[in-house]
C-alpha cells in the first residue's frame, strides 16, 4: 500500500482516502540580533528552534470527518509520534500542535461533503 507519510498509527495517502496536497516544513539557523545603540545589531548564535511541519488537504465526506478524529484522538493522547515518509525515512519524534477543519456543504444530518485541514506538527526533543 503506498502512502506519502505515517505519523504514529495514522497513515495520510490517497488509500486511506485522507492525502495531504501542501507540506511546509519550517526550520530557522538558530540566530538572533543584539541590538547596539550606536551601531549596527550585534548577530549571535543562540541555538535553533524547534522545526515544524504544516500539512494541508482537502478531505470528503463522513470518511473525511472520521480521519479528522482520527487525529484528534491522536492529538488528545498528549505523546510524540514517529514520522516516516513514504520512502521509508524516519523524521523522528513529533507532537501535534493543532488540528484545524474547515467544513463546506454540510447536508441535512450535518454530515461535510468538502473539509479542507490544516494539521500543524512541531518536532518533540526531550533530551
Amino acid at each position: 500500500m503506498r502512502q506519502q507519510m505515517v505519523l504514529g498509527d495514522f497513515i495520510f495517502g490517497l488509500s486511506q482516502g485522507f492525502a495531504y496536497s501542501t507540506l511546509t516544513r519550517s526550520t530557522d539557523g538558530g540566530w538572533s540580533d543584539m541590538a547596539i545603540v550606536a551601531s549596527k545589531p550585534l548577530s549571535r548564535q543562540s541555538g535553533q528552534t524547534l522545526e515544524k511541519l504544516t500539512f494541508g488537504g482537502t478531505a470528503m465526506y463522513a470518511v473525511g470527518m472520521a480521519r479528522l478524529d482520527d487525529l484528534r484522538a491522536l492529538q488528545n493522547a498528549r505523546a510524540p509520534l514517529p514520522l516516516v515518509d513514504g520512502v521509508g525515512r524516519n523524521w523522528g519524534l513529533w507532537r501535534i500542535n493543532s488540528v484545524v477543519e474547515n467544513q463546506s456543504n454540510v447536508i441535512d444530518d450535518g454530515t461535510a461533503m468538502v473539509m479542507t485541514w490544516t494539521l500543524v506538527l512541531e518536532e518533540f526533543i526531550n533530551a
